[in-house]
């Protein structure tokens, strides 16, 4: 039986709903602070997460609409909706998801290393850590943002060095993501993947199958958690014990 050695979490969407209540309308307000008459709606925004990457979004959507905006505009825009993220993170306006705490707590007591595997900017994933997540950052052995690598989710180089970082063979270890690029980038660097469907999640039929097994969240004693597909839960939620089942 294989022995659980290291979990990594990815940030927006698994350990905070951070996406259409955070990163959502920070980058709205940037688009505002440049006259711009951009506004993503919430399904548009669903939809431009298939992109990785906050950058990345910007230029997508810009070759998308046809817009001349020049690739330094959009830069000064993601750097302006980083200061609005701040902001947002600041007022309280992230939450961490329900068992991200007590699950990361209970890791940490069995000495599993834990890493953070994110596509997120260090200046957006600072604050967050520092506030929302500061009581728990002792606990992470190390952090992977966007600028650690050059390419991003859904391929598997920031799953790869937190591999090397580790010091772990990537059968005793687990990622833990909420979206389709981030299983496809899990299993790309020949990871075990937990899926936690994100709270914004609607279409059951449309999430990755690929993951060794799928929740709808970690839960906690108030908020069970609910098996979508995978080995069957023996609490009412998430745990160390059944992340151990499913690298098995």
């Amino acid at each position: 039986m294989q022995k659980l050695e290291a979990v990594f979490w990815d940030v927006d969407g698994t350990i905070a709903d951070t996406e259409l209540c955070g990163h959502r309308v920070a980058f709205n307000l940037a688009f505002k602070d440049f006259n711009l008459d951009w506004n993503w709606s919430e399904s548009k925004y669903l939809d431009l997460l298939k992109i990785s990457g906050g950058y990345n979004r910007i230029v997508h959507f810009r070759n998308e609409i046809q817009s001349d905006l020049s690739d330094s505009k959009c830069s000064e825009i993601q750097s302006r909706k980083s200061l609005h993220y701040k902001n947002l993170i600041h007022a309280g306006k992230i939450k961490v998801r329900d068992g991200v705490l007590r699950l990361i707590n209970e890791l940490s007591t069995i000495d599993v290393d834990q890493f953070i595997v994110t596509t997120s900017g260090k200046e957006s994933l600072e604050p967050f850590l520092n506030t929302s997540l500061s009581s728990h950052l002792i606990y992470f052995s190390g952090i992977i943002t966007y600028e650690d690598v050059s390419n991003h989710k859904p391929f598997p180089d920031a799953y790869k060095l937190a591999i090397k970082k580790s010091k772990k063979s990537e059968i005793n270890c687990i990622a833990i993501e909420d979206s389709t690029i981030g299983v496809a980038a899990a299993r790309a660097a020949n990871l075990n993947c937990l899926l936690t469907l994100p709270p914004w999640s609607s279409d059951i039929q449309k999430i990755s199958k690929k993951a060794n097994a799928c929740v709808n969240t970690l839960g906690n004693d108030n908020n069970p958690t609910k098996i979508i597909y995978g080995k069957k839960l023996n609490k009412k939620h998430v745990d160390a014990e059944y992340l151990t089942n499913i690298i098995n």
